[in-house]
């Protein structure tokens, strides 16, 4: 994808001088003036990822040689895209996600002013796509315009982004792998990402959208980030709720509705997983990590380890690996 700036608000993508290069694919990183943009090329399908703080109103123009499918994930601010053949913009906001076709990949993407911007983008051509794609109404209406050769989104409600695609999409830039197995991983990860992006199409009109009315969702991806931030220092679900200025009950049926795991599963998980690294990545005693993971006690922290992994965390930091 060529990306340049419109006549009326110019916005030169300078290359950095740190570009690497892999077997099986290409990833490109270019420093903006305020943030990064990469891309990651390989055989059927790219990866694109930006984490830009915009100064002030931009229009960005794009081109693009072929057709393409196009998961989009928007996770902070919001933009608009807006791609010629389209009949109206596709307006992406934070938190969420959407499936588009586009046959002349042409555009502009608007940035409407000062904000953070964190957003990926999948393409791949349409034939990645089609074996996958569920025999149901919604998507039988999406085959037949991508066979015509007709631009399209899925459909004109966006998706909530999950935890579980958010753990995927982690997983793809934490990958340091190479090679011929970075491209498979890759490849599967993204998989495992249309499937879910499927499945939350096929609930819609999902619960959430009963459960959580569209005020409370920002709080509860506040509540979200409040987890992850204080992982060693948990609050109580009464002062989760309150710190984001909503109710215990909001709280626990929006992370439920939303993010498909309870306020506690969210947290352990987290607790767990960074347990996990510590004790891969670091000479920090068993001991600490526990206290650093927020468990009162070694041994509190060793059976939940061990429920949560099968393997004990002496185990782990002897080089075991639990299985999968």
């Amino acid at each position: 994808m060529k990306i340049k700036g419109d006549k009326a608000q110019p916005l030169t993508l300078e290359t950095c001088s740190k570009c690497t290069v892999q077997d099986g694919g290409h990833m490109k990183v270019c420093e903006l003036a305020n943030g990064s943009f990469q891309e990651v090329f390989l055989k059927g399908f790219s990866i694109s990822y930006g984490n830009i703080d915009m100064m002030k109103e931009r229009l960005i123009a794009y081109t693009s040689e072929e057709p393409s499918v196009k998961m989009l994930f928007q996770f902070c601010g919001s933009r608009v895209l807006k791609i010629q053949g389209f009949a109206e913009d596709v307006e992406m906001s934070c938190n969420s996600h959407t499936l588009l076709y586009t046959n002349v990949n042409t555009g502009q993407v608007y940035y409407s002013g000062c904000e953070n911007q964190k957003f990926l983008e999948v393409n791949f051509k349409p034939s990645f796509l089609l074996p996958y794609l569920p025999n149901e109404a919604l998507f039988s209406r999406f085959l037949s315009n991508i066979n015509k050769k007709k631009n399209c989104v899925l459909t004109a409600q966006k998706g909530l982004v999950t935890i579980p695609m958010q753990q995927v999409i982690d997983s793809i830039f934490e990958s340091k792998r190479t090679g011929g197995l970075q491209h498979l991983f890759l490849e599967s990860k993204i998989k495992e990402l249309l499937l879910l992006q499927i499945e939350s199409y096929l609930k819609l009109p999902s619960e959430e959208s009963a459960v959580v009315h569209k005020y409370h969702v920002d709080k509860i991806y506040q509540a979200k980030a409040i987890i992850e931030e204080n992982i060693s220092h948990p609050c109580s679900l009464i002062d989760l709720a309150h710190q984001v200025g909503t109710n215990e009950c909001t709280l626990k049926k929006g992370f439920r509705a939303l993010l498909d795991t309870s306020v506690y599963s969210y947290w352990n998980d987290l607790k767990m997983q960074k347990a996990y690294a510590m004790l891969q990545e670091s000479d920090t005693s068993i001991a600490d990590i526990a206290l650093d993971t927020g468990f009162k006690t070694p041994q509190h922290f060793s059976t939940a380890f061990k429920k949560k992994y099968g393997l004990t965390p002496g185990k782990v930091r002897s080089g075991m690996v639990a299985e999968s």
